[in-house]
Parts: structure tokens; sequence; C-alpha cells
């Protein structure tokens, strides 16, 4: 584990002389652009790096991440991210992506949740106080992980209630939504059975989910 910034710089060198012995032309290519087929909204956890959990390279997952996986959208930053994604680089997959052992979620059931914090995470108590008898006969374990499957549904929801996923619909252009949630302990992803590629889709998504 790096302990200070010289110890990331020289782990930096090591990664990028291994890359580029294997293809000298990949840091050429990377900077001309980049033209990721997906775009991952996921938790600032720093054990769940996106490109290093799905065996990804740099330029292949634009990624937009924050406490708690949320997608507002009165969140400009998060707004702007999919936006840019979407028109600019023509993605045309998202993946939603929430872990077990999340901290975030972990706040909103012990009710540690203080001041900014408290705020930003209210989307998570709302849902789980809208939900609560589904928790009632669950262990702690399981109650977390519930929660972090709900939650990951929930922000489903409301990125598809997006104005720059709804208009990518409405113009006919391929877009799939996808859930998916990662277990820290085993560093496995789960499907959690959502692929959204349409406002029917929606409609149907809808009618069946937890809001």
């Amino acid at each position: 584990m790096a302990n200070d910034i010289t110890q990331l710089i020289e782990r930096n060198k090591v990664w990028a002389g291994e890359i580029a012995s294997k293809d000298p032309s990949f840091f050429d290519q990377l900077s001309i652009n980049q033209r990721p087929q997906f775009l991952w909204i996921g938790c600032s956890d720093s054990r769940v790096p996106p490109n290093q959990i799905t065996g990804s390279l740099p330029g292949e997952i634009f990624t937009h991440q924050n406490v708690g996986n949320l997608v507002q959208l009165n969140d400009v930053n998060c707004m702007s991210a999919i936006k840019f994604a979407l028109e600019e680089l023509d993605v045309t997959n998202i993946v939603l992506c929430g872990h077990y052992g999340c901290g975030a979620i972990k706040a909103i059931l012990d009710k540690s949740a203080e001041g900014l914090l408290k705020k930003w995470l209210e989307p998570i108590a709302h849902l789980y106080q809208k939900n609560k008898a589904e928790f009632a006969d669950l262990s702690d374990d399981l109650a977390y992980k519930k929660l972090a499957e709900l939650n990951v549904i929930a922000q489903v929801n409301s990125l598809c209630r997006s104005n720059s996923v709804l208009d990518r619909w409405a113009n006919d252009k391929k877009l799939d939504i996808y859930a998916l949630i990662y277990d820290v302990g085993n560093g496995f992803l789960k499907d959690l059975g959502v692929n959204i590629s349409s406002k029917a889709d929606l409609f149907e998504f809808q009618r069946s989910a937890y809001f």
C-alpha cells in the first residue's frame, strides 16, 4: 500500500513501463482521443476501482463516482458527466454499480451520518424509510446488502429520468442501462437483472421497483 506521493509516482512509472513494453503505441493512440463504450456511475470507495475490477484499460470506461453512487437530478456534476458521455463521447452503455460493505449504506442504517454527509445521503435514507418493512427480519449484514441493492435500483430509476438519457431514447439512439453490485469480499460483480434500453423498458421497470 502506498504511504506517500513518492511511492505513487514510482508505481506509475512501473505501470506505464509495463503497458508500453506490451504495446509501444498504446499511449500514442490513447492521447489522440477517447472512445469508451461504457459510462460507469459508481461509489468513490477506494476498494472499487472500475477499470481494475473489470480488467479494462485506460480509455475503455468513462467514470463518475461519488459517495453512495447517487444520481441526483439536481447534481450538476453528475448530470454534466452523463451529458458529456452521451452527447460528446457517444457512449452506448451505462453501468450503475454499487457495492456491499458501502460506508454510505452503513451510515444510514446506523444513523451515524451528520452534517453535509447526512444531507447528501438523504435519498438513501428516504429509500430505507419507504421500504422499512422489508428489513424487519433481516440481520445487520443482510440489511446492509439489501439496502445497497435497493439503492442501485433506485439510482437507475433516477438516471433514466435525466434529460440526457430521455433525449437519447427520444432520438432513437442506442443506450443500454445496467445495474450491478460489487462484492468487496470476493471481487465479483453481481448482475441485478436490470437492462433498460427504451422508455417502454423504463415503464415496465418502474412498475416492479421499490419507489
